[in-house]
Formats: C-alpha cells, sequence, structure tokens
C-alpha cells in the first residue's frame, strides 16, 4: 500500500504541471519596447499553443485608439498577425486578449515607439 501511495504521488507530480500549463507568449515583431524609425506594417505575437484571440486593441499615448482586427479572426491560432494602418510617430501600447486551448483567459500587451515616418 505504501508503494502504491508513493508511486501516485510521484506521478501526480510529474503530470501535475502539464496539466496546469497554459499557452505562453513568444517573441513578437515588433519586439515589446522597439524604437522604430519607420512605422511596422504587422504585428505578430507567437505563442507555443494555439490561442483564440478575442480582442485586440492598439492605442497611442495621446489617447488615439486604431481600429485593428486579428488575420485569424475568433479562430485559434498560434501566431497572431494583425495589420496595422500607417501610423504617425508617438508610443503605442497593443493589448490583445485571448483563450487558451484548456480554456483560461489569457492576455499580454506589446508597446513600442515610431520615431519618424
Amino acid at each position: 500500500m505504501r508503494i502504491l501511495a508513493v508511486l501516485l504521488i510521484t506521478v501526480a507530480m510529474a503530470w501535475g504541471p502539464m496539466a496546469f500549463a497554459h499557452s505562453e507568449q513568444r517573441a513578437s515583431v515588433p519586439a515589446e519596447g522597439a524604437q522604430l524609425e519607420v512605422p511596422p506594417p504587422v504585428i505578430e505575437i507567437g505563442f507555443d499553443d494555439p490561442m483564440r484571440i478575442i480582442s485586440v486593441t492598439l492605442t497611442r499615448a495621446t489617447g488615439d485608439a486604431y481600429e485593428v482586427a486579428p488575420r485569424s479572426g475568433r479562430s485559434a491560432t498560434d501566431t497572431l498577425s494583425v495589420d496595422l494602418p500607417e501610423l504617425p510617430a508617438g508610443d503605442y501600447r497593443f493589448e490583445w486578449r485571448g483563450l487558451a486551448t484548456d480554456g483560461h483567459a489569457m492576455s499580454g500587451e506589446l508597446e513600442f515607439s515610431v520615431t519618424g515616418n
């Protein structure tokens, strides 16, 4: 009985982290905090597991908001791609919200600056 208990604890410890793992954001283009001379034509954020994107927003530090949408719509994707309008110089914040394949709500943000265009 004691051996069975030890075995069950060992299995639970090994599988536990995997059962509670969520999708994680990987690299982005542009990179977090990037200072760009020209505006990027697209924002791309990679995930280690597909994510169903619920909403995206792009705002400028001055308060201007830009209408943007993910290329994938609301379909699950491992790369969030968003085409950008022509952006004037300024500081920007891109925010996303989504659902991981395990059903957990996820969110993230990306800040970058455009120094000219």
